[in-house]
């Protein structure tokens, strides 16, 4: 009996330790969106945070449990979006309705003609909404390429895109992934059959696998960008990507910018000198 009593007692007291750290987190994060409004925290600064907050609560992942408290069902700030993702769920698997906003707007800023995309979804029909209203006066239209995992997903978002009339400006390729949760394709291979031109935006959103199975991505990724082509990072608050977002700022050729404090963490940066990156793959 005192074993039980113990045993429920010590759940509680977790679960109570768990939501306060997620409470802690969650302010820490609403006051920083205050203080830097839609500048991205230095890399440093999240690490630090990391740091002194794991300390006091003990668990993987803690700069993200603020994410897991509750479905986000906000909806996008865009009239158009509102429309286009109102049956999507937001903020669980998917984007949040902040990162959305925030990258649309960086879309209207940054202007790219073509963008990459690792792991499909809403995030895929926004990109997609975007070339689709694509200035009727300038040359061409913006194209994106959408890589993955799971079969089923890439049906359904190409499904999705036909009914919207978008297939035309997407192309979603499967591609498995290995046990370590890489892409098991062959990026210059790819690359090639599509022939399109060098990236202007990378959105880093997959694969789903082990911690830190993204660090791959952008590395491998960079040599077929423009120079000042902008990277983006979901989940970055989650230890794995922290990791690796420290090795990304050692990497010839790449910035990182830091971490807007959106949703579970968006990091970004640039690709400043793809070549350098090319380099460096081909001498490994």
């Amino acid at each position: 009996m005192e074993c039980v009593v113990s045993s429920s007692l010590g759940h509680r007291v977790g679960s109570f330790w768990r939501r306060l750290g997620s409470r802690v987190v969650g302010e820490h994060l609403r006051v920083s969106r205050v203080v830097w409004g839609e500048t991205p925290i230095p890399l440093g600064y999240w690490l630090r945070f990391r740091s002194v907050v794991g300390s006091l609560f003990r668990y993987p992942n803690v700069l993200s449990l603020h994410s897991l408290r509750r479905v986000h069902r906000v909806l996008p700030l865009i009239p158009n979006l509102r429309e286009l993702l109102a049956q999507d769920e937001l903020g669980t698997w998917a984007l949040d309705a902040a990162t959305i906003n925030l990258l649309w707007r960086r879309l209207q800023e940054d202007r790219p003609k073509v963008i990459v995309e690792c792991g499909a979804g809403a995030s895929t029909l926004v990109l997609a909404h975007y070339a689709a209203n694509w200035d009727p006066n300038a040359s061409g239209f913006p194209s994106l390429l959408s890589i993955e995992q799971d079969l089923e997903i890439k049906k359904g978002v190409e499904a999705r895109l036909t009914s919207l009339g978008f297939e035309e400006y997407v192309r979603v390729v499967h591609a498995s992934v290995s046990e370590e949760g890489r892409y098991t394709l062959d990026v210059q291979d790819l690359w090639n059959q599509s022939g399109i031109q060098e990236a202007g935006w990378v959105l880093i959103d997959g694969p789903a696998g082990p911690s830190g199975c993204r660090r791959w991505t952008l590395p491998r990724l960079a040599m077929f960008c423009r120079a000042g082509a902008r990277w983006f990072l979901h989940d970055a608050f989650r230890d794995g990507e922290l990791c690796f977002l420290r090795e990304w700022q050692c990497l010839p050729g790449i910035t990182v910018d830091g971490i807007y404090p959106l949703g579970k963490g968006l990091a970004t940066g640039l690709v400043e000198d793809p070549q350098a990156m090319e380099a460096r793959i081909q001498t490994k």
